[in-house]
């Protein structure tokens, strides 16, 4: 997992396309101004906004802590190996899922600081009469759930405090 470092020098992908995406989604101002991660977001409140209109939330949460598994079992042996603060690493910064999904992780030892990419976006979909989902939702039936599982799956026991910028920490 290449995580957040990329080295351009080594590596020989063409860069031109994806390049071309980002400046074309974040000059894309019509109706809100566009980020890189949108669709996943959208995808992720459409998927959560079923899930907990048929009380389903908790077995979304439970099928992606288990599609990730092998995954998670992977970071488990970091932790073992290279101490608890490995545990964030491999969740947040070197897992793909979350680094296309964040546009800012502050990283401090045993401790993550994450910027919400749902309250925006939760606003938006909402102002359109199809989203009936909360932010109490999405903090309490998506994300600390599922972080709590990710962690019990790498080894780790956390704490998440919710809010615009989310605090996830290791429990001492």
């Amino acid at each position: 997992m290449p995580g957040i470092r990329y080295e351009f020098e080594k590596e020989a992908a063409d860069i031109t396309p994806a390049m071309q995406m980002l400046f074309q989604t974040y000059s894309d101002n019509i109706p809100y101004p566009h980020k890189f991660n949108d669709a996943l977001v959208k995808a992720h409140l459409t998927d959560l906004g079923f899930a907990v209109k048929h009380n389903l939330w908790q077995e979304k949460v439970d099928h992606e802590v288990y599609t990730l598994g092998p995954i998670l079992e992977m970071i488990g042996g970091w932790v073992e190996t290279e101490g608890l603060d490995k545990g964030l690493y491999g969740i947040f910064e070197a897992n793909s899922c979350c680094y296309q999904l964040f546009e800012k992780v502050e990283i401090r030892e045993n401790e993550r600081l994450l910027q919400c990419p749902y309250k925006e976006m939760l606003e938006i979909v909402s102002s359109l009469g199809t989203c009936e989902l909360t932010w109490d939702d999405i903090h309490n039936k998506w994300c600390i759930p599922l972080w709590k599982g990710f962690a019990a799956k790498v080894g780790i026991d956390i704490e998440v405090i919710p809010g615009e910028t989310c605090c996830v920490r290791i429990k001492k």
